[in-house]
């Protein structure tokens, strides 16, 4: 919750208390995430993608391969001990209308394109397994009627209603997450219209390194 507050402030919301309080019904996730050590062939180790709640925070255990897409490029993100890494999800990513984005990340593996890990650091990872755990907070299912009753700014409400695309929250989370919904037969994670461009750009044959 005070991470929800501390957004609030640093986006200039009078009501600090505005994300916290559509957030109190625990609808959030903790996995532990276990990758098993893979040969020196392999690619990432988990695909691109971006998470698709509110925000997400991750604790590392140093094995390196995690990187973010930003201005184009893979940039690996450093490990630091007893630190994590916060993840803007894709609701909030619209919610805000952009002004916090939704990050696309993966674990890279040896064979992954466009990786600024040095390869034998990527060979060296895939011989270890690699553990992190993961917070996923995620609105109130009923985030709509929420934000109804409480006689919410509309301007604050409208990103979050495009980003639904028409869907509730729980009906989004299932959708992005690989369930069943607007796309049948797909089977993994959905992307946003501009991570399918930026992906599309990224896996092009002319796309040079820079």
């Amino acid at each position: 919750m005070d991470v929800l507050r501390h957004i609030a402030v640093g986006l200039g919301m009078r009501y600090i208390d505005f994300f916290a309080k559509l957030h109190d019904d625990d609808n959030d996730t903790l996995r532990l995430i276990n990758y098993s050590p893979t040969n020196g062939d392999t690619g990432n180790r988990c695909k691109e993608h971006s998470d698709y709640g509110t925000i997400t925070l991750l604790s590392t255990d140093g094995v390196s391969g995690l990187e973010a897409f930003h201005d184009s490029e893979w940039i690996p993100v450093p490990h630091v001990k007893g630190s994590l890494v916060v993840n803007i999800g894709t609701l909030l990513s619209g919610w805000t209308k952009g002004s916090l984005k939704a990050t696309l990340h993966r674990v890279a593996g040896p064979a992954s394109m466009h990786s600024q890990i040095a390869k034998k650091d990527l060979v060296e990872a895939c011989r270890h397994t690699r553990t992190s755990i993961a917070f996923f907070a995620d609105p109130n299912k009923d985030v709509s009627a929420v934000l109804s009753s409480n006689g919410s700014n509309e301007k604050e409400d409208e990103g979050l209603v495009e980003s639904l695309q028409g869907m509730s929250v729980s009906e989004y989370v299932e959708w992005r997450s690989g369930g069943s919904g607007k796309d049948e037969g797909r089977s993994g994670i959905g992307f946003t219209r501009e991570e399918k461009n930026l992906l599309a750009e990224l896996n092009s044959p002319t796309k040079k390194r820079r």
